[in-house]
């Protein structure tokens, strides 16, 4: 009896550790279908993650491109706007050149325009007399040239023999006188403001037509006087040829 229920104690033993073999077994298959099931979400979502990240990695490589094509379009605009900035900064100072030539032009036509129209204009030249031997007396005898032949300006009086200088300028003043007495010395002087500027004297040896001729560039202001004298005692001789002439004109303006 002892035996037999030692017997059923063992098999009820062994029953119930192979039920719990069961048990443990059953439970093991249960979690591996739940790690393969997990295994295979894993999966699922890696290759997910992976799709995502090849298009993340082709959507930059598309950024990159079209970054540097911005770079490269960057660069030709840039070089474009140096070279653009360039051609301004020659256009400007082709510009002022031709400003600068301009003005010059204007310049040079408001000098022409001056020159011919503006300018005072003052030139003349007159004969001593047709009356033959003109002598001076005890004293310097004031020569007053009466034949005009030119008077531009009129700033030359045939009645008075004085040239009056209407502008302040640079004048150019000259004159010639004839004698033909032999042994005679032939003087004449040239005074600027009752001041003598030129005393000169030719002598004739052989009694024919002996002249004397000189100028005089002088600074005039307006109201200055030029005149010509006879020395006292001297003599000079004239007639319709105008062996005698004074004359003179207006070099520049000052």
């Amino acid at each position: 009896m002892v035996a037999i229920i030692t017997l059923l104690v063992l098999l009820f033993s062994e029953c119930g550790a192979q039920i719990q073999c069961s048990q443990s077994e059953l439970e093991t298959e249960n979690q591996l279908r739940e790690l393969r099931a997990m295994v295979l979400e894993l999966r699922g979502k890696l290759t997910g993650t992976q799709k995502e990240l090849r298009d993340t990695m082709t959507a930059l490589h598309d950024t990159n491109t079209a970054l540097a094509a911005v770079k490269a379009s960057n660069a030709a605009r840039d070089t474009r706007l140096v070279a653009t900035e360039r051609v301004v900064e020659q256009v400007k100072r082709d510009t002022a050149a031709q400003h600068a030539d301009l003005t010059s032009v204007k310049t040079n036509v408001a000098k022409l325009k001056y020159e011919f129209t503006e300018k005072p204009k003052v030139a003349f030249s007159a004969g001593l007399t047709n009356s033959g031997t003109v002598k001076a007396g005890n004293t310097d005898l004031n020569l007053v040239f009466t034949k005009i032949i030119t008077n531009v300006g009129e700033a030359y009086s045939s009645t008075t023999g004085f040239f009056k200088a209407p502008v302040r300028g640079v004048y150019y003043i000259r004159f010639t006188v004839m004698d033909h007495l032999a042994g005679h010395i032939m003087y004449i002087k040239m005074y600027k403001n009752g001041e003598q500027v030129m005393f000169l004297g030719e002598y004739d040896t052989d009694g024919h037509s002996s002249y004397l001729s000189s100028g005089a560039t002088l600074q005039l202001e307006v109201g200055d006087v030029v005149n010509m004298r006879l020395p006292a005692g001297y003599r000079l001789y004239d007639d319709a040829g105008n062996h005698n002439t004074f004359s003179g004109f207006l070099l520049f303006p000052l």
